[in-house]
């Protein structure tokens, strides 16, 4: 485990990117995008891992990456984890945790075009998390990179 990961973790900070943060100080960059569906007219949020870094190699060029957040209610545990979720400080914003049953991160999921989670559930090993303006999110609990944007927020449409 990455102590400077674990310590902003325990003092209600992750970064503010798009991107998975483990709990070792490995990240996954993501890439996300909309674009607006010609047959429906309807915006489609895309979001996929672009690369993988290390929390020295993004603190190298920006020292100013980390986001307070907000744990909201809800939290439940699967298979001796625990997943907590809620919002980033600048309210489109939105993030999903796994921790250990003692408090330390395993991985979290940084959103910025969610607007706050503040609901989750498991489904056939795929984690479903809800943002509070209808953003629907799917992510695979057996490759936590493969993640589906089902649903973009109602007010994108």
């Amino acid at each position: 485990m990455n102590k400077k990961i674990q310590d902003k973790w325990k003092e209600g900070y992750l970064p503010g990117y798009d991107c998975i943060t483990y709990g070792d100080g490995t990240f996954t960059i993501a890439n996300t995008y909309s674009v607006i569906e010609t047959e429906t007219k309807k915006n489609k949020r895309f979001w996929f891992p672009l690369c993988d870094t290390t929390l020295e190699g993004i603190l190298k060029y920006d020292d100013d990456i980390w986001t307070e957040i907000d744990i909201y209610h809800g939290a439940f545990e699967y298979e001796n984890q625990k997943f907590v979720f809620g919002d980033g400080a600048m309210g489109n914003e939105g993030y999903i945790a796994s921790i250990t049953v003692t408090g330390e991160l395993n991985w979290a999921i940084f959103f910025t075009f969610s607007n706050p989670i503040n609901k989750a559930e498991v489904k056939n090993e795929h984690l479903i998390c809800y943002g509070d303006t209808g953003a629907i999110i799917d992510i695979d609990l057996n490759n936590i990179t493969k993640i589906k944007v089902i649903q973009q927020n109602d007010w994108a449409e």
